[in-house]
């Protein structure tokens, strides 16, 4: 008979006992619907499958990343992380839809939610060759005026029963005292600074410890490491991503008709990832035609688009708890596709992305590739005709026309792991974007006329194999070759 548990609340703390309906680590949920405040496999079956603790990922995965967590500590460390703060419209009790949980605590807990720290405690290890961890919840007290305006949370049953929590108490009555008891036992504080801002109950802990005497050690370059390299799991989420976008996007390039606003365009990319399971957005999504396109993180998106103008569109959505970050530039004009001028640019711009997509291997850092793309558009803007003493590697006015990054590690959050150096080599798991561009100013009297007002980025989504290590462009089955763009976009026209 296999292990199980539920919570034995007592008082304000509750721990682990075996118990008849869960059974041990979540590998098989009962059917009773027990609300823990997010999706479960009892109450949204059309979600999430038996075993799962969030929608692809089991309990177990989310152990096992605590573990590789507790390998990467020092004996008597404790790890303090809180979720993230709810945003409200200005001036009001109202939240902003969407609550987004910290990347970092939603890869450790699973946890979806606001008011919640989580705590890892690790001991001295005296004469045993294996570490042991303490895993615990602190909850927000439950309210019943808060169920009616918010629904119900997490608690401290449920932190057990369902999270996994070795321990779990309600904040902020014991938040002092849990965390004094944590502290006192440790000599290592892995936190991030954001916790100071979570209660004041942390900060008076921390103080009466002695801990923010000295400064705390950073909890998030551990994390970032960890979340750098992706499980196969994290890989199919991405995959699911990228397809609810590349379907936004065919639907996009479907309606981008001369006189459409921009920002229908941009909803219409929204509403298809929706219904291919996206929960939001990535990030606001840049819809740009014509000169737009030169501002990188256009965001207006009031435009009408013009007959003859390019749309320039970088969109992605989050699915499960990862993002999807593609950009693809398109003739507004079916018809006529690409004018002579715009095709030179594209062309050049598709030659850095090809290059940097084959040059992409495990071993090969993202930095390697900047100064691969770098090299291949300095040469194509000498090609078109842009003055060439603008034009050198060795003064960087190449950044005139390509002012960003060639691509960024990609995964929970858009701009992923960003204590992980872009000089690291990519290794197995890793996900990140390749997305050069360049954008001619519609005054610069460097460029020729022709190719004034003109904007190009490609940008796909690449991963690696955890396993394997093969190297896999997410976002293949949206083309970029400029006759299969053209040729797609009429089709979907038709």
């Amino acid at each position: 008979m296999a292990l199980r548990r539920v919570a034995l609340a007592s008082a304000n703390v509750v721990t682990r006992r075996l118990v008849p309906w869960v059974v041990l680590r979540g590998r098989q949920f009962s059917s009773v619907s027990v609300s823990v405040g997010q999706p479960t496999p009892a109450t949204h079956p059309h979600l999430m499958q038996s075993g799962e603790l969030t929608p692809g990922f089991t309990s177990d995965e989310y152990i096992q990343r605590r573990a590789n967590l507790v390998a990467m500590l020092p004996p008597n460390s404790v790890v303090l992380l809180a979720s993230a703060a709810p945003v409200h419209l200005p001036n009001t009790v109202i939240p902003i839809p969407g609550y987004r949980q910290d990347a970092d605590f939603a890869y450790l807990t699973g946890v979806t939610q606001p008011g919640v720290v989580a705590m890892l405690q690790v001991g001295d290890q005296s004469g045993s060759d294996k570490k042991q961890s303490t895993y615990t919840l602190l909850v927000p007290p439950q309210s019943k005026h808060n169920d009616v305006w918010n629904g119900p949370r997490i608690d401290s049953n449920t932190a057990v029963s369902y999270f996994n929590a070795g321990e779990a108490h309600e904040v902020p009555n014991n938040m002092t005292r849990v965390l004094l008891s944590a502290l006192a036992k440790s000599q290592n504080v892995f936190l991030d600074q954001s916790i100071l801002q979570f209660d004041d109950g942390i900060r008076t802990a921390l103080s009466t410890a002695g801990v923010l005497k000295r400064p705390p050690q950073a909890l998030r370059p551990l994390m970032h490491r960890l979340r750098w390299q992706k499980s196969i799991g994290e890989i199919d989420a991405m995959k699911a991503s990228v397809n609810a976008s590349i379907n936004g996007f065919r639907d996009a390039m479907k309606h981008s008709n001369d006189g459409i606003n921009e920002s229908e365009i941009g909803a219409r990319h929204e509403f298809i990832c929706k219904l291919h399971g996206a929960d939001r957005l990535a990030y606001p999504s840049v819809v740009a035609g014509g000169s737009a396109s030169l501002i990188v993180h256009y965001s207006a998106m009031n435009k009408l688009l013009g007959k003859g103008e390019l749309l320039l569109m970088d969109a992605g959505c989050e699915r499960n708890g990862y993002v999807s970050d593609i950009t693809r530039t398109w003739p507004v004009c079916e018809k006529s596709g690409f004018s002579n001028a715009q095709a030179d640019v594209y062309d050049a711009v598709l030659a850095a992305h090809s290059q940097c997509v084959a040059a992409a291997h495990v071993g090969v850092s993202l930095h390697e590739l900047q100064l691969l793309s770098v090299e291949v558009l300095s040469q194509g803007l000498r090609d078109l005709g842009v003055k060439s003493d603008s034009v050198t590697n060795k003064s960087v006015p190449y950044q005139k026309y390509y002012p960003h990054s060639v691509g960024h590690w990609l995964g929970m959050d858009t701009h992923d792991t960003p204590s992980v150096s872009t000089s690291s080599a990519i290794a197995k798991g890793c996900a990140f974007t390749i997305e050069p561009g360049l954008y001619f100013p519609v005054d610069d009297p460097a460029v020729p006329k022709a190719l004034r007002g003109i904007g190009v980025r490609i940008e796909d989504n690449l991963a690696v194999d955890p396993v394997t290590g093969e190297m896999e462009v997410l976002s293949a089955a949206l083309p970029v070759g400029r006759r299969e763009v053209e040729e797609l976009v009429r089709e979907l026209r038709r």
